[in-house]
């Protein structure tokens, strides 16, 4: 490999925010509004043009989950209110029943309205923007990050916090500030695959349940016709040995998920598909990334024509758009003061610096191989700790989102939009506390932070009370569905206590 030095030069101070959050998806958007909303001075950075990280820019679709198997919604505080407000909005269904993958809980939402609707939010809140902006580079004193350099189209400045809450996704601030990090598993560092959703428009969305009914022995659990018509928003999954002939006789991409998943949008006519996949895709690796680019969007055009083909109500359909980037599940996690483990998540565990709680399944899609796993959700409720924001190594930096502390299995059911978002919101509300004294980040008040939490709408065990209003149109029946028609499998049932 050749080098060049690069000649050296004083840069600007662009700005001196109190908290700086580096990155606007589920988590970015939790941190950032909450560390204003309890009297931070915030700036948000972001690469792209709009807001929403995986929400907007990848247009994963749903939000999973908010509610455990019983119809209690226990994700709140601000992705609640995210909820309630596209729900005004009209951008979303809100709170539906799901067909797929054991859940309790799904929320589709019309991705332009979440675009309007994060700008507002964020403003409202007083945190000031830097869009079309990388962070490429940290000033370090000691254990603290003195200094973010940045990058844009007006060159390269320095912004220079008192705290950053590192939401990148891949945990870009820790990493360049030397703290220590796994990638994907321990044992051979392989992470899950990458995905590029798109939207379908123009789909006969009766005929297509009719079609369902026709060919319920092809979709996951044989979906009754009740099922079937009082699913306020359709959930699509199975087609299992379809898709295996399409691959054999050149009909369906080779290297994309061996089923069909998708799910209908709140615009008429309109579903999310999540059936493109590459495997040995490294997030981290602008090569890979370009490949995964390519790769990805042909597949979408090929399981497009295929669903024209195959399923009902799709014969005069059209790819209404891909997402602005393709989808990364799993890159770097932290190495924090605590790990969270498969163990914490399936057994409602709960801890003393509890700051958020998940209730997604355990759903790994398979580094290497066909078979998904997949625990089902809902079925337990726990906590992740403050601890596992904490980068060893680091006194002024939190890390919020998918790349917190925990194992590749556990990180299977944290790294959902819902729970990134409460994730954020903890690190927020954590940063805004220890703004009232200077103090690192492992002395902030725990049982401050989780009162003030809860006051603020967080849901948290132990504390929230536990008689609240049930939802009985998402009480979870099919709590251990089959996975022969969907390619998924649940390996975890001997240690699961939910």
């Amino acid at each position: 490999m050749k080098f060049i030095e690069e000649e050296s030069r004083l840069l600007p101070v662009y700005a001196t925010p109190e908290v700086l959050v580096v990155g606007a998806g589920p988590a970015g958007i939790g941190a950032a509004i909450s560390a204003a909303r309890n009297g931070a001075k915030v700036m948000l950075l972001e690469r792209y043009g709009f807001l929403g990280g995986n929400l907007t820019i990848a247009m994963v679709n749903p939000m999973f989950t908010f509610h455990d198997i019983k119809g209690r919604q226990v994700i709140r505080g601000i992705a609640g209110e995210l909820v309630d407000r596209l729900i005004q909005l009209k951008s979303s269904h809100g709170h539906v029943s799901d067909l797929t993958f054991d859940n309790a809980s799904m929320t589709p939402f019309d991705p332009e309205g979440m675009k309007y609707l994060l700008f507002e939010m964020v403003r409202e809140a007083g945190v000031e923007l830097l869009l079309h902006t990388w962070a490429v580079g940290v000033v370090k004193e000691g254990t603290k990050v003195t200094s973010v350099i940045i990058e844009n189209k007006s060159g390269r400045q320095v912004i220079n916090p008192q705290y950053v809450i590192d939401c990148s996704a891949d945990a870009d601030i820790a990493t360049m500030a030397k703290a220590p990090f796994v990638k994907g598993r321990k044992e051979d560092g392989a992470m899950q695959p990458v995905t590029l959703f798109f939207r379908i428009g123009g789909i006969e969305m009766n005929k297509l349940r009719l079609w369902m009914k026709a060919n319920r022995e092809l979709l996951k659990d044989s979906p009754t016709d009740e099922e079937i018509d009082s699913s306020e928003a359709i959930a699509f999954l199975g087609l299992k040995e379809l898709v295996k002939k399409g691959m054999e006789n050149g009909e369906f991409p080779k290297e994309a998920a061996p089923r069909i998943l998708f799910y209908q949008l709140p615009l008429e006519g309109q579903i999310a598909v999540n059936a493109t996949r590459l495997q040995g895709i490294d997030g981290t690796d602008a090569r890979d990334l370009t490949r995964a680019e390519i790769e990805t969007r042909m597949q979408a055009w090929e399981i497009h024509k295929f669903l024209q083909k195959y399923v009902g109500g799709f014969e005069n359909s059209f790819i209404l758009d891909t997402g602005v980037q393709v989808g990364v599940r799993e890159t770097r996690h932290i190495t924090g003061d605590y790990e969270l483990t498969e163990e914490d998540v399936l057994s409602n565990r709960a801890f003393e610096d509890g700051i958020a709680c998940g209730t997604f399944a355990i759903d790994i899609h398979p580094p290497e191989g066909e078979q998904q796993v997949f625990t089902g959700s809902g079925k337990a409720v726990y906590e992740i700790p403050y601890r596992s924001l904490i980068p060893q190594g680091l006194d002024n930096v939190l890390v919020a989102g998918r790349a917190i502390s925990a194992t590749h299995n556990a990180f299977g059911s944290a790294r959902v939009m819902a729970t990134c978002m409460g994730i954020g919101q903890g690190a927020g509300v954590a940063t805004a506390l220890l703004l009232k004294d200077k103090l690192p980040t492992r002395q902030v008040d725990v049982a401050l932070l989780r009162k003030k939490l809860e006051e603020q709408g967080q849901y948290l065990l132990g504390m929230t009370d536990d008689t609240m209003a049930v939802n009985s149109k998402l009480i979870l029946h099919k709590v251990d569905g089959s996975g022969a028609t969907a390619s998924h499998y649940n390996p975890f049932k001997d240690i699961s206590h939910g």
